[in-house]
């Protein structure tokens, strides 16, 4: 059983649509599911679109690999490929930042795309 705290992210097609149904696919994953709303931030990495963005976070009954493992498989299963990772696309991405209080991702927690999500949330983290 893991602690989770999960950034969920999309820059083309339906963007919205794309952040909402990995949220419904992740409730159906997670025990005490909370969310945040779905807003939008500009690209961290480099000039691109506009990406929706949301926070959720709940208990997975499993290891933490076995639910990155589905993350992933989502992921691929929505069209993400290296085809579409050298455009730059992303139709959707699914990233553990926190695990059981521990910072798995300390570059994705720093930004905006993940702290106002995660703001909005009141989970705790390790100062660790």
């Amino acid at each position: 059983m893991v602690n989770l705290v999960v950034s969920i992210g999309s820059n083309c097609g339906d963007r919205k649509g794309s952040v909402a149904g990995a949220k419904r696919w992740l409730q159906t994953l997670l025990l005490d599911f909370r969310e945040s709303e779905i807003y939008e931030t500009p690209c961290a990495l480099r000039e691109g679109p506009n990406y929706a963005n949301s926070v959720v976070s709940g208990i997975y009954i499993g290891s933490l690999s076995s639910f990155e493992e589905k993350l992933k498989n989502y992921e691929i299963s929505k069209g993400r490929d290296e085809a579409c990772r050298k455009r730059g696309d992303v139709p959707v991405d699914i990233d553990v930042v926190i695990a059981d209080g521990k910072i798995l991702k300390p570059w994705d927690y720093k930004q905006k795309f993940f702290q106002i999500g995660f703001g909005s949330m009141n989970v705790q983290t390790d100062p660790d």
